[in-house]
């Protein structure tokens, strides 16, 4: 990728875990014979919950037929800053019927047949059945892990700002992943084949992601916003996801444990009510209630209500 003086200035961080590119990578994650080992113990539990029921898990085979080990269209994983799924399911919807034929024809133009769902969209211009099969694998596979996967990137998050925050955009840029060098004005990547980007005063969004490990990811379409998925640094949290809910329910109810617990990183009341599996009139109820005490902030975005945790959640979170 090369920089201009202008696109140093237009550096940014995603607001959190990107929903749609961590749903896409954890599925190649799952068909990869070299998936590192820290990921395996999250493979095998999924692959086991597919062997005991079948029927419910169904959804897997279809999400390996969307997403097979290669490239992948760029509609997939919409250039949306939004932590919640729905929204970028919806952007997806709207893919007007032009812009997906020409995204399957790119990505697919070194196959001799493409994959039969990318005939049926490129045919009817609708990604209804796709975006249903990929829901239901959210639901399903990426919902259980999101509580280690948000705390994995909002912890690389925190680092990139301690980056930008001692040296800068380029110490920023030269800290990233050992997989990225800073060169200026140039930053390289290992990547399957040569390809350069000139981000010609467009900036760059940079994505640190759970699911990224070994080498970054970015769109085909290079008119796209310019945008680097990086592997997250560090090692992938051990820590059994209900410990933490364990150790607070006692204390603040077990609802409100695991909604603090989802909240390692911002989320909105719809995404906490689907986690959570209550109502978002229940969600609005507890976040009230944690707001009073200081442990969560809440800001209304548009149409969307975020909550977030504030530095005394932060404390009272990790104090257990």
């Amino acid at each position: 990728m090369i920089f201009t003086a202008e696109d140093l200035c237009r550096v940014r961080v995603a607001r959190g875990a990107h929903p749609t590119w961590e749903l896409i990578l954890s599925i190649n994650s799952l068909q990869d014979p070299h998936l590192p080992l820290e990921y395996r113990g999250w493979r095998a539990t999924v692959l086991t919950g597919a062997r005991r029921a079948p029927a419910r898990w169904r959804c897997l085979k279809t999400a390996a037929e969307v997403v097979p080990a290669g490239n992948f269209p760029d509609f997939l994983t919409p250039a949306l800053d939004e932590t919640d799924v729905g929204a970028h399911f919806e952007t997806i919807l709207a893919q007007p019927k032009a812009v997906l034929r020409e995204d399957i024809a790119r990505t697919f133009a070194q196959h001799r047949r493409p994959p039969r769902w990318a005939r049926t969209v490129y045919a009817d211009g609708s990604t209804r059945g796709v975006v249903h099969a990929l829901r239901e694998y959210s639901d399903l596979v990426l919902g259980p892990a999101r509580p280690v996967l948000d705390r994995r990137v909002e912890t690389e998050r925190t680092r990139y700002a301690e980056q930008l925050l001692s040296g800068g955009v380029e110490a920023l840029l030269g800290n990233l992943h050992p997989s990225i060098r800073w060169r200026n004005p140039v930053l390289e990547a290992d990547y399957p084949r040569d390809r350069t980007v000139a981000l010609n005063g467009r900036g760059l969004v940079l994505v640190p992601a759970h699911f990224c490990w070994g080498e970054p990811v970015t769109f085909i379409d290079a008119a796209q916003q310019p945008t680097l998925v990086c592997p997250a640094a560090g090692l992938v949290p051990r820590e059994p996801v209900g410990t933490r809910e364990d150790q607070l329910a006692g204390l603040v109810g077990r609802t409100r444990a695991r909604l603090l617990c989802e909240l390692a990183a911002e989320a909105s009341t719809t995404v906490l009510a689907a986690r959570l599996g209550v109502s978002p009139a229940a969600v609005s109820q507890h976040t009230k209630t944690l707001r009073t005490a200081g442990l969560i902030t809440t800001t209304r975005e548009g149409a969307g209500v975020h909550h977030s945790l504030t530095p005394l959640g932060k404390a009272f979170l990790e104090a257990r």
